[in-house]
């Protein structure tokens, strides 16, 4: 009787650990900035992203358990001199060398969440839509970086950058991850 139940108990657990949701890859965060009156897109990532995440058998649960750290001086646009001018400006103050966050809501419904983004000690709750696309979710939203505090940096940055903007930056900044999973 006790085996019959040791193997019942076994054979669930397996069943259960089998449909858990759980990291499979690298999270990927991209960003896109705008510039010109023509809103011309320029796009780039990260370079080093610190994600902990627990597998959990429940979806929600297992986004709402994700914690990210993001260090900002490994800002990757693909132009090296880019690179460099929004790191000395953007990013330029000390309290913005990392941006953090964690996801505080998922709605399955209306595939939506709240990511709680900190950055330049400012801490903002950010809704993003997603799609849930080939075993990864893919959220989507946009954040203003005058929000974070950022008013001085910014102005550096579009100073230093305006005859390239054509005299045009924008401080609105689409945000997007990619969190491939199995299950």
């Amino acid at each position: 009787m006790k085996l019959k139940l040791l193997f019942s108990l076994s054979l669930l657990f397996a069943l259960v650990s089998a449909n858990a949701y759980e990291l499979n890859g690298d999270l990927n965060v991209k960003w896109t900035g705008f510039k010109t009156a023509k809103k011309v897109g320029v796009s780039g990532t990260f370079k080093d992203i610190n994600l902990e995440i627990k597998k959990s058998d429940n979806f929600s649960e297992f986004l709402k358990s994700a914690n990210v750290k993001i260090n900002t001086l490994s800002f990757d646009s693909g132009l090296d001199v880019r690179n460099k001018s929004i790191v000395s400006t953007l990013f330029s103050l000390k309290s913005s060398e990392e941006i953090s966050g964690a996801i505080t809501e998922v709605n399955t419904e209306n595939k939506t969440l709240t990511l709680k983004l900190t950055m330049n000690q400012v801490t903002k709750n950010i809704s993003m839509t997603y799609d849930v696309n080939n075993g990864s979710i893919i959220a989507k939203g946009q954040i203003d970086v005058l929000d974070f505090n950022m008013s001085e940096p910014y102005a550096k940055f579009a100073k230093a950058c305006f005859d390239l903007h054509e005299g045009k930056s924008y401080s609105e900044v689409h945000i997007a991850f990619t969190l491939p999973f199995k299950n």
